[in-house]
């Protein structure tokens, strides 16, 4: 079977990038490759297997377009509400809680924040499917 090992995100300021997934998530570079023309920094936590590679073109002036295809990386937290003040109190501007049903079952509680190249990531409570 397969494994889902990394999702690559294209970055304009590498260190612009470290600096929120580390706030946001504790996520921090777990492998690292640098290269003349690029460098690719692999981003974990202790609660993850998968990462997030931020892949950093040397040189390069212009924010990327994320096109009409991309949506979001989402993660899963114990504690929404906490979650979401302290990423309000590191300055990050998350969005607001939100609530998503099928009828009167509730789905998930979440909300979304960008990272530094505009990249959506949705952060839900832990509750049913997402775990």
């Amino acid at each position: 079977m397969a494994k889902v090992i990394h999702v690559m995100l294209r970055c304009l300021d590498l260190a612009a990038s470290k600096a929120f997934y580390k706030t946001a998530f504790g996520l921090e570079p777990a492998h690292e490759l640098d290269f003349p023309d690029f460098t690719l920094s692999y981003l974990r936590n202790a609660e993850n297997d998968m990462e997030i590679e931020l892949t950093w073109n040397k040189g390069r002036q212009e924010p990327y377009s994320h096109g009409d295809g991309y949506g979001h990386v989402a993660v899963c937290v114990d504690d929404l509400e906490a979650e979401h003040a302290r990423l309000v109190q590191a300055g990050l501007s998350p969005l607001e809680i939100k609530r998503f049903h099928d009828g009167d079952t509730l789905l998930a509680r979440f909300f979304f924040i960008v990272d530094p190249d505009g990249y959506k990531i949705e952060v839900l409570q832990r509750h049913g499917h997402y775990q």
